[in-house]
């Protein structure tokens, strides 16, 4: 499977073959990018702020711009990333770290090195295997509930039918199926569909918030279907990893980086934690 950076990795192979363990990267390509952006502006940021700023779309635009000189363009390692691969890591990266997900990975595949095979597993055998991935018992019984669902309602190990169906509609049915939620969906719908789908994980509802592009009550959910519509055609994917990488590396939950951000010059909160100060490389 390959990592799309997203929480999620992925296999090309077919549904009912083997799974995969083969990974590709997303890279994080682009250097230093520029850390010196002028930023003499607090008082118009903090007034944009309050009354909504420039219209969505734009700030999304320069956001993405911003991002790309500073980390680059990464690409979502193709769009044949196997949808119930997919659907499997996804739900195993709920709640956990990616190196917990992939050790829970790893050991699933191990264990149940088909899709068959990991359908017809016992929950607590299963538990046993991913429990290094935490929530064992809770992702278990999602994993086998889905493959059932799939299984009867499609005749095979397959989303296929989901491909040339319009976006709502692909979400509505992935969301109705156990331990799928609005950003698992979205996972799947941009990374193995390859549709403008928006995931919004922790890191980028953090990140959206300081920079007033959603309200400060937004869940997961709520903020994805927000930004979504208004999200560039191609800036799906760039976007999406782009805004977790910063989040992690710079715009941390706490004591944020803000003087070296590449958001600095576009984010009332970063005025006001920085006082119109800029770090130069």
């Amino acid at each position: 499977m390959g990592d799309a950076r997203s929480g999620v990795r992925a296999a090309g192979e077919g549904a009912d073959r083997v799974l995969g363990t083969s990974a590709c990267g997303a890279p994080y390509a682009g250097g230093a990018g520029d850390r010196s952006a002028l930023f003499g502006r607090r008082e118009r940021l903090m007034a944009e702020a309050v009354r909504g700023g420039p219209k969505l779309p734009g700030r999304l635009r320069e956001v993405s711009r911003l991002l790309s000189r500073r980390f680059g363009r990464p690409g979502a390692c193709g769009h044949e990333i196997d949808p119930i691969r997919n659907l499997v890591l996804t739900i195993l990266s709920q709640n956990t770290t990616d190196a917990n997900r992939d050790r829970a990975y790893d050991h699933l595949v191990k264990r149940y090195p088909t899709l068959p095979e990991l359908a017809a597993a016992r929950p607590s055998e299963l538990e046993e295997a991913i429990r290094t991935g935490g929530l064992a018992k809770a992702k278990a019984k999602s994993i086998l509930g889905a493959l059932a669902r799939i299984k009867e309602e499609g005749g095979g190990y397959s989303l296929d039918f989901l491909r040339g169906m319009p976006l709502p509609r692909a979400r509505a049915y992935l969301t109705s199926l156990p331990g799928v939620g609005v950003k698992t969906a979205n996972i799947l719908l941009l990374f193995s569909f390859g549709l403008p789908a928006f995931p919004v994980d922790t890191h980028i509802l953090r990140v959206t918030k300081r920079l007033g592009l959603v309200p400060a009550a937004a869940t997961l959910a709520k903020a994805a279907l927000s930004l979504e519509p208004h999200v560039a055609t191609g800036d799906h994917v760039p976007l999406h990893l782009n805004l977790i990488r910063l989040g992690r590396e710079v715009c941390r939950p706490r004591n944020p980086l803000c003087a070296v951000c590449p958001l600095l010059s576009v984010c009332p909160e970063g005025a006001r934690n920085t006082k119109g100060k800029v770090c130069r490389p």
